[in-house]
């Protein structure tokens, strides 16, 4: 029999919806290389914010893709970052404590936090069951509670979640990082086993349907306009504010020159929304599936990313979208600081600014539009090397492959 891999992600996606399909993409790669694998993911989309495959009272239903399982599961909807949150977060570990009752024993979990509770609760079933357990660490909880929350590190409720980080890394088998700056952080809690695996994209799918030329059409961008495109998520942490007030400054000095487009959701957005109401270079749009973001791409010139001021973000983050921009062979404007910002400088690939500084960021904006067609395209083919050489998911998902063999024997 094949081993067995479980994979433990309550925001897993297939191409077809909005967000990150990093455990579907790994799911599938495994699958190909002689594995079985199940994915329990929530049913409800935090994106869409709402319900996609699960009729009402339904609490799981399994979909199968050859060797690989998709277990959607029920967890409780919530549209802010209130108490309903981790109501969410309590419902999901729940139902999948109770859907893996009977199932079928794993080899290895995979669990994933920020959701460190249900990956918690993952690495004590793969005890139970003699099974290997890797932690994945997508983002440092509770850190990024008490930097960008606001939440007292002395707090009971902080000083439980650091406890349950602690261990998970100290009875983790591998302690996965997805940002390389965190590698000294999970060592220094006590990870013997810790490995960088970034995100990215999968070069070989993440191809445009369309010519440039094309795609401006279908989606509506101006060719007479320097183009940014930011793709993702619409709360605190992504500090869209500053994009709003950089296309004030946008607007005051060259309105006809510049189109900036924020597609995503979240719980700010209908605020950004209200800030932004009159500018003329700044528009809004709906969340797209994740299969279409290569086809919205080709259509801009260029890829946009910011962040809150915040020092966790200066080392602890690995933003699918950045990568995304990068695999679409996309320049960048980049308002994070840290290492993000020293990447991008490094290489070449665009223009930074510091986060927080809507004035700094329409500067950024500015430099990159008014650089040279061929200069835009060079940034962009340095861009695409580093995604290849780098980030590609198919290099990534090889060296979990080798871990997992190695393993698993």
């Amino acid at each position: 029999m094949q081993p067995h891999i479980w994979i433990v992600n309550q925001f897993a996606n297939t191409p077809e919806f909005p967000g990150h399909t990093r455990q579907y993409e790994f799911g599938k790669f495994l699958t190909n290389t002689g594995f079985d694998v199940s994915i329990f993911a929530s049913d409800y989309n935090l994106t869409q914010r709402c319900f996609r495959k699960l009729k009402p009272y339904q609490i799981w239903l399994q979909e199968q893709t050859d060797n690989l399982f998709l277990n959607w599961l029920y967890a409780s909807p919530y549209q802010g970052n209130d108490w309903r949150r981790y109501l969410n977060m309590l419902s999901f570990t729940t139902t999948f404590l109770v859907r893996v009752l009977f199932y079928r024993k794993p080899d290895l979990v995979i669990g994933s936090s920020p959701q460190i509770i249900v990956a918690f609760a993952a690495c004590l079933v793969a005890k139970l069951k003699g099974a290997k357990f890797y932690f994945e660490v997508r983002d440092l909880w509770p850190q990024v509670l008490v930097e960008l929350g606001g939440k007292s590190s002395d707090s009971l409720f902080i000083k439980i979640l650091d406890a349950i980080e602690t261990w998970l890394y100290q009875h983790s088998d591998r302690v996965i990082v997805l940002s390389k700056g965190c590698l000294s952080y999970v060592k220094d809690k006590g990870a013997q086993n810790a490995i960088w695996l970034p995100n990215g994209p999968d070069l070989e799918t993440f191809k445009s349907d369309f010519s440039t030329e094309e795609a401006k059409v279908h989606y509506g961008i101006d060719p007479e306009r320097f183009s940014l495109l930011y793709a993702g998520a619409h709360g605190k942490a992504n500090a869209l504010y500053t994009v709003v007030k950089a296309c004030q400054f946008l607007d005051q000095q060259s309105p006809e020159k510049f189109q900036v487009i924020l597609v995503g959701d979240g719980p700010e957005k209908a605020a950004l929304m209200d800030l932004g109401r009159d500018l003329k270079c700044l528009e809004f749009r709906d969340p797209i599936p994740k299969k279409e973001i290569p086809n919205l791409l080709q259509s801009v010139d260029a890829g946009l990313l910011t962040l809150e001021d915040i020092p966790l973000f200066k080392y602890g983050v690995s933003p699918n979208k950045l990568y995304d921009y990068y695999a679409a062979s996309k320049p960048v404007v980049v308002a994070v600081g840290g290492l993000i910002n020293e990447e991008v400088e490094t290489y070449k690939i665009g223009e930074t600014a510091y986060p927080e500084k809507p004035h700094e960021l329409a500067i950024a904006i500015q430099t990159l539009g008014e650089r040279s067609k061929a200069a835009q395209l060079k940034m962009g083919e340095q861009a695409y090397q580093l995604a290849k050489t780098v980030y590609s998911r198919s290099q990534v998902s090889e060296s979990l492959y080798d871990l997992v063999k190695q393993d698993l024997n």
